[in-house]
């Protein structure tokens, strides 16, 4: 496998660009540069909740799993947060893109709420993402994933996929443009309004930007940091805030708001 395989390809690729195969063709043409298991393309347009645009999951998640990521639980999604930012096109690890406690907060372990994890593998070994733009407010993230037990993805490998990534990003806005609506207003706070709707007669203004930093995965040095606080402050902070919901975990605080997010709380 390698760049030759990819470059024989890429003709075919453009000649598909608009068809329906074009999705399941680009996951064969870089499969010859890189093993993977799953992959997935998200438009993520603005404002407007994310669109599923090629599913390579292979089902390792139902349904309502996907259901709630589109309506509401992507907002602590690593990828998403990195295309709002928004960052560069190009190809990123997620671990490059996510906060520095987000593989071991709730969000990335959960098969309840996280769209590319089963119940039988758990965790992911690793995942990558081409992240395109399609305008100033709308970016696509095509990832490719390896499922749990499998080895991460080698520099030689990850050097082989980002000379390709010019190119994959090139196709992916050229193929999937006509499929995402046109730009709308954005004010970049979808994320702020889910957070401060979330317990506002029990939780101060800062309590909530807390709770915002834990659930998308900052550790507490991280939010002292970020807030221009000390380290103490912030685990103070969140003594707090579980001693006001009745909790005594992160995890009874990250079903909360997903309780919040989907509509059961």
């Amino acid at each position: 496998m390698g760049m030759a395989q990819w470059h024989d390809r890429t003709p075919i690729l453009v000649s598909l660009i608009g068809r329906p195969d074009f999705g399941p063709a680009l996951d064969l043409a870089l499969s010859q540069v890189a093993a993977f298991d799953l992959t997935c393309v998200f438009a993520y347009p603005g404002e407007e909740r994310p669109l599923l645009l090629h599913d390579g999951l292979r089902g390792v998640s139902s349904p309502a799993i996907m259901a709630n990521y589109l309506n509401g639980t992507y907002l602590l999604d690593a990828v998403y947060a990195a295309c709002r930012r928004p960052v560069p096109d190009g190809l990123y690890r997620l671990r490059e893109l996510a906060p520095d406690d987000f593989f071991e907060g709730d969000y990335f372990k959960s098969p309840a709420v996280h769209p590319c994890i089963s119940m039988e593998t758990g965790t992911l070994a690793e995942e990558i993402v081409f992240i395109a733009a399609l305008s100033p407010s709308t970016r696509l993230a095509y990832s490719l994933m390896r499922q749990n037990g499998r080895e991460t993805f080698t520099e030689t490998e990850m050097e082989a996929l980002r000379t390709a990534a010019p190119m994959v990003t090139a196709l992916l806005a050229q193929h999937w443009r006509s499929h995402v609506p046109a730009d709308g207003a954005v004010d970049g706070a979808l994320l702020e309004r889910a957070f401060s709707s979330f317990r506002p007669g029990t939780l101060t203004a800062r309590e909530q930007t807390i709770v915002s930093l834990v659930l998308r995965g900052h550790s507490s040095l991280s939010i002292a940091r970020l807030l221009d606080i000390a380290e103490g402050t912030v685990k103070n902070h969140r003594k707090h805030i579980h001693a006001k919901l009745g909790i005594s975990s992160q995890t009874e605080l990250f079903n909360l708001f997903i309780g919040h997010l989907i509509g059961e709380a």
